[in-house]
């Protein structure tokens, strides 16, 4: 059975979110990346509040001194946690800045270090992974990085199919994805450019990676774990999402969003909303006021009319 991810997404997969998605039976979530840097100075109040995960995440740290990387995996497995992500894939400017996420696919020696040396404090029971790019400028040390991951013991590698400096743009090249594969006995997971069931098909049938992890392709569309687990196993997507399914879906996500924050209004909402309503006929007015509002009962309001 191939396995369905759930990307780590910045002002995303926050905790309302990852409560939907759970709902669709992914396999393993991830929280939004953390930082080693903080996890080494802040209070365990602070931290909670940070990471405030759910039953079976994983988390993602990311970093590139040895020393906190260990001490903040030690705290996180003691949270509960049973599955730790070491972020090599990261491209944004002030993280790779710093020799983080895709940074480290430079250097495959110091992502061996790295992962050497969490799974020194690991428990038996706590499983790592690693997540990388298939280069910096250009595609490189993939595969070394695959036979690391695995000499290491690692449960899984994801790689996504581009390079650092393609950021999201271009396609993701599962070329690479599928090099890897032929190359480890390690299950390794597919990640970019997945936005339908019959793109996760494609990309499975042509690498045969042993599962995909879904990043932006979900932003809005929870529905696609149902269809992906619907075109593998029938060849088809048996229940195609309905309109009313994605208005009622907002208006669910708003009361969650709003019992998960003490009726605080939290204005990453709208977002969610917006990627709900995408592709919807009459909705862009509906849209453009749900911008300017800041109450949960007239967002609601707007969106039961929408039936």
């Amino acid at each position: 059975m191939k396995k369905i991810y759930i990307a780590p997404i910045a002002g995303v997969t926050d905790y309302t979110f990852r409560g939907i998605l759970e709902d669709f039976n992914p396999d393993l979530i991830f929280t939004e990346m953390v930082s080693v840097n903080a996890l080494s100075v802040l209070n365990d109040k602070t931290i909670s509040k940070i990471l405030k995960l759910r039953d079976g995440n994983a988390v993602q740290i990311f970093g590139e001194d040895i020393e906190k990387i260990k001490s903040s995996a030690q705290y996180i497995q003691n949270l509960g946690v049973k599955h730790i992500n070491l972020n090599c894939g990261c491209p944004m400017k002030k993280i790779v800045n710093c020799g983080y996420g895709a940074a480290l696919v430079k250097d495959p020696e110091k992502i061996k270090r790295i992962l050497s040396e969490i799974k020194s404090v690991l428990n038996d029971d706590v499983k790592l992974s690693v997540k990388i790019r298939i280069g910096y400028k250009e595609p490189e040390n993939y595969v070394q990085i695959g036979k690391i991951a695995e000499e290491v013991g690692c449960e899984h590698i994801t790689v996504h199919g581009r390079t650092r400096e393609q950021l999201y743009s271009g396609k993701a090249d599962w070329s690479y994805i599928k090099e890897v594969k032929d190359n480890i006995s390690i299950p390794v997971i597919g990640n970019g450019d997945i936005f339908t069931a019959e793109d996760a098909l494609e990309k499975i049938s042509y690498s045969n990676v042993d599962g995909v992890m879904l990043a932006r392709g979900i932003f809005g569309n929870p529905w696609l774990i149902r269809d992906i687990r619907e075109i593998l196993e029938y060849g088809e997507v048996k229940n195609p999402v309905t309109k009313d399914e994605k208005i009622n879906m907002a208006i669910e996500h708003l009361k969650r969003m709003r019992i998960d924050n003490d009726d605080q209004f939290i204005f990453d909402i709208r977002k969610h909303i917006s990627w709900y309503l995408k592709g919807l006929e009459n909705c862009a007015e509906v849209k453009r006021k749900i911008n300017t509002l800041s109450d949960y009962d007239e967002i609601i309001k707007l969106l039961e009319d929408l039936h």
